[in-house]
C-alpha cells in the first residue's frame, strides 16, 4: 500500500483507491464493525459506506450499529448530542451548526453539524436522516481540505446564483 499524508479513520487514508480501502477494510473488519463511543453508543462502517472521488477515497460514512431498519426519534437525537459531545471532548470545534440539526423531524439543511479536529485534517458531519419516514444518525468523515474545497466551491454557486437572481 502507499504511503498516504493524512488519515480519515484509523487505517483509512486520505487518497486510497477502492481496492485499498476494501482491502484495509476486509482485513480490519471486525475492528470497524463496533465503534463504541461510550454509554451504549456504537456505530459501524459497511464497505459500500466509502466516498470516492476520481477513485480516491475521501470520506468514510458511519452509522449507528443495529440501526439498519431505523432508530426511533429519541435514539437519534440521542445519538446526535452524545457524538457532538464525543468530539467536543477531543477538542473538535464546530465550524458549522445549522438549526434543527439535533431535531430529525425539523431537519433540513444541506450540512449537519459540521466539527473540525484540532489538526485541521478531518472534518465530521453528524446530522439526521428521514428516508421514508425510518429515521437514522449520519456521521460523515472526512479529509478537512477536500471538504473545505466542496464547501467553498458550493458557497461560490449560491452566491452567483443570488447574484443573478434579480432581487
Amino acid at each position: 500500500m502507499e504511503s498516504f499524508s493524512q488519515e480519515i479513520y484509523k487505517g483509512f487514508e486520505y487518497g486510497m483507491t477502492k481496492d485499498e480501502a476494501k482491502s484495509e477494510f476486509r482485513e480490519n473488519k471486525d475492528e470497524y464493525k463496533t465503534i463504541d463511543l461510550g454509554n451504549g453508543f456504537v456505530y459501524r462502517i459497511y464497505h459500500q459506506n466509502f466516498t470516492f472521488e476520481n477513485g480516491e477515497l475521501v470520506g468514510i460514512t458511519l452509522t449507528p450499529k443495529g440501526s439498519a431498519l431505523g432508530q426511533s426519534y429519541e435514539s437519534v437525537v440521542g445519538y446526535l448530542e452524545y457524538s457532538r459531545a464525543f468530539f467536543e471532548k477531543l477538542n473538535y470545534t464546530t465550524f458549522f451548526e445549522p438549526e434543527y440539526w439535533n431535531g430529525p423531524e425539523n431537519f433540513s439543511s444541506k450540512y449537519g453539524l459540521l466539527m473540525v479536529n484540532p489538526e485541521k485534517s478531518k472534518m465530521v458531519q453528524i446530522y439526521p436522516v428521514n428516508a421514508g419516514g425510518s429515521l437514522i444518525t449520519r456521521m460523515d468523515i472526512y479529509n478537512y481540505n477536500h471538504f473545505m474545497n466542496w464547501y467553498e466551491e458550493e458557497k461560490k454557486r449560491m452566491e452567483e446564483k443570488a447574484e443573478n437572481s434579480g432581487f
